[in-house]
């Protein structure tokens, strides 16, 4: 099986139509969001109905879905991030706004773990970026391999080398093997607001045949996503960062 990962859309259709069409031309069997559908952009209903259009899909609420519907509180965030989702709040259709209330903050299959940002607490969004919680992810986490996202940064984890696969994509994909019994945090990377300096969409993929992870990076149009940002009237820093990848 193929299965496509992915997560931190941020209401950026453009990049988010673009990463869908490279799944469709990579043989992709099974789509796992790992949340944050909205947020800092300026398509949260169009990304939310891309999501809930594509088969076999799951998906796990990120803090800023959460926040979109009041299972976090937006007041908790940055100025910018809570300026976007009390804009979004307003704007999601019932349909979209109950789909985020529905999504679970965890989900598991076999040796698998899902979640946005760590499975220990997962509802409380706080980010794999240093040892201590790396430590703390590797001790609650009962599967072999946990898949997250919220840094924005495309990386492998492991007890014995911890940050130090960070992944240079310049050349728009790589791969690893992650075959054995040893436990990996695996972030897939940003589809909406990449902040590892390439601005490009990443998402991976997880060959469960070959225990193959494949990060790609895929092209999209960056400018027209940072305009739609300053039409809707949002922070313009917001699109401003889009360009920069950070």
């Amino acid at each position: 099986m193929r299965l496509a990962l992915f997560g931190d859309i941020h209401g950026n259709i453009e990049a988010l139509s673009a990463v869908v069409d490279h799944m469709a031309a990579n043989n992709v069997h099974r789509y796992m969001c790992l949340g944050d559908i909205v947020g800092y952009g300026a398509s949260p209903n169009e990304c939310i109905e891309v999501i809930r259009s594509l088969p076999r899909m799951n998906c796990v609420l990120g803090n800023h879905d959460a926040a979109a519907v009041w299972r976090y509180s937006p007041y908790s965030m940055t100025r910018d991030a809570k300026e976007v989702i009390l804009w979004t709040i307003d704007l999601l259709t019932e349909e979209n706004a109950t789909f985020l209330q529905q999504l679970p903050p965890m989900l598991s299959a076999g040796d698998l773990c899902f979640v946005h940002a760590n499975p220990y607490n997962p509802e409380a969004y706080r980010y794999v970026i240093d040892r201590k919680y790396a430590m703390r992810s590797f001790a609650s986490a009962r599967q072999r391999l946990t898949f997250i996202g919220h840094s924005h940064r495309p990386l492998i984890i492991t007890k014995k080398t911890f940050f130090q696969l960070t992944f240079e994509l310049a050349h728009g994909s790589m791969d690893s093997i992650v075959s054995g019994k040893k436990k990996r945090i695996i972030n897939c990377g940003s589809v909406g607001q990449p902040r590892d300096g390439d601005p490009r969409a990443c998402y991976c993929l997880f060959d469960t045949r070959q225990n193959k992870i494949e990060f790609h990076r895929v092209e999209y149009d960056i400018n027209g996503a940072a305009q739609k940002i300053k039409a809707a009237g949002l922070p313009d820093f917001l699109s401003r960062r889009l360009t920069r990848g950070r």
